[in-house]
């Protein structure tokens, strides 16, 4: 039986927690596509495991320490999930915590993460669901 949306949620920021998110590769569809900054999607996205990888690295180069506290996880259909979390972050560079609320699209198919697309603005997530 395969994962639902909001366990492969769940297991991705238990991961994401322990600085594991590369062990997350066997869960991500070759397809995969990450929409960074929904504002500037053409550009921002990344695809397919390389993607992926890339997508990884930018979080454990850019911080010593992060947390992402799941606040929330909303269904939304059999494949997708939104969910609502609250980051903390050391970066590398600097001595200052950085905190952040986000609302995280994800899209599971057969088990495996199909897309991601992050939004710090809650009226602009919801503009996606439409």
């Amino acid at each position: 039986m395969q994962p639902t949306a909001i366990e492969v949620a769940e297991r991705l920021y238990e991961r994401w927690n322990e600085n594991r998110l590369s062990v997350m590769t066997a869960s991500v569809d070759p397809a995969v596509e990450l929409v960074c900054d929904p504002l500037r999607p053409n550009e921002s996205a990344l695809h397919g495991i390389d993607g992926w990888k890339r997508w990884v690295a930018r979080w454990e180069e850019s911080y010593d320490t992060m947390h992402v506290a799941v606040d929330g996880v909303i269904p939304l259909d059999p494949e997708s999930v939104l969910a609502l979390v609250s980051i903390s972050a050391t970066p590398r560079s600097g001595q200052q915590e950085l905190r952040w609320a986000a609302a995280h699209l994800w899209t599971v198919r057969d088990g495996r993460i199909a897309r991601w697309e992050s939004h710090v603005d809650l009226a602009a997530a919801r503009q996606t669901l439409l």
